[in-house]
């Protein structure tokens, strides 16, 4: 029987019981709708605790939202989705053994192969995090080689360009851009990979569509700043660097606040030491 008209049937099946209930009695009725919702709450726990730990981490409460993910986890019927969520928090907070524990058990309960890809590349990140940036390196190749889509594309033209292998990049990124040239990974990855590689005028051109995107991490504000710097341009790197002192790090990043000040210091920024509390 197909999953849909399962479902259906089920709750055919619980409003059948549910007015049958109330022919008896009102309480009877009343009765068994409490006890039906209370057990599709506690059944469903973990997605609804999952679920709340995403709007919390929306809205800017980490802690809040590793509590109900926390939660989630340990209720044992979480989604893998909601695990590969939980396990990205815990990178976040650099929690790395325990991420990696977690994108392990996601890759070993799961066959969906949205899921396996999501988990595999998160477990990239987290080795590369580890400073096992070869083993990383090769397991995003690797995924890089079979799947076509935004998010590899995003992630492996990222790691190339973090490799130094720049001119191997370039081809990538532009591929990637080919495939989907509105997405903020990809765009931001090639604007970066042609400054890297002295290309600055086309680095301009890509970095004015990735600002109007409003990126939230610093590297893109504090890139096109050099890049605005080294075109002469200097009021207008000003500008941008101010914006880079506002925004927090990417989790993958070679760039420090102290990177970020100094070039704020160089382009005349007088509280250059400050950044994002």
């Amino acid at each position: 029987m197909p999953p849909m008209i399962k479902s259906l049937l089920k709750i055919v099946i619980v409003l059948a019981v549910i007015v049958i209930g109330f022919n008896y009695h009102w309480m009877i009725g009343a009765a068994l709708v409490v006890v039906i919702v209370g057990y599709f709450v506690y059944t469903n726990r973990s997605s609804l605790y999952a679920q709340r730990g995403n709007l919390a981490y929306m809205k800017g409460d980490r802690d809040q939202a590793l509590i109900l993910m926390e939660k989630a986890y340990r209720s044992k019927s979480i989604l893998p989705k909601h695990q590969i969520g939980y396990g990205y928090l815990l990178m976040k907070i650099g929690e790395l053994s325990k991420a990696e524990n977690i994108f392990e058990e996601v890759l070993h309960r799961t066959t969906a192969r949205d899921m396996l890809m999501q988990a595999r590349l998160n477990l990239a990140t987290v080795h590369w995090l580890q400073n096992k940036q070869d083993e990383a390196f090769s397991s995003l190749q690797e995924i890089a080689q079979d799947v076509k889509n935004t998010l590899v594309y995003g992630n492996f033209g990222y790691f190339q360009i973090l490799r130094g292998e720049l001119e191997a990049a370039l081809v990538y990124n532009l591929e990637a851009y080919a495939y989907n040239d509105s997405d903020l990974t990809i765009m931001d990855n090639l604007a970066q990979n042609y400054y890297m590689l002295g290309r600055l005028d086309e680095a301009d051109e890509m970095y004015t569509k990735v600002i109007a995107k409003t990126p939230k991490h610093a590297e893109s504000y504090y890139y096109y700043a050099l890049t605005l710097q080294k075109l002469g341009r200097t009021q207008e790197a000003r500008e941008q660097i101010e914006k880079a002192l506002e925004k927090e790090l990417a989790l993958i990043t070679p760039l420090t606040r102290e990177d970020i000040a100094l070039l704020a210091s160089d382009l005349g920024r007088e509280d250059a030491g400050q950044g994002p509390v």
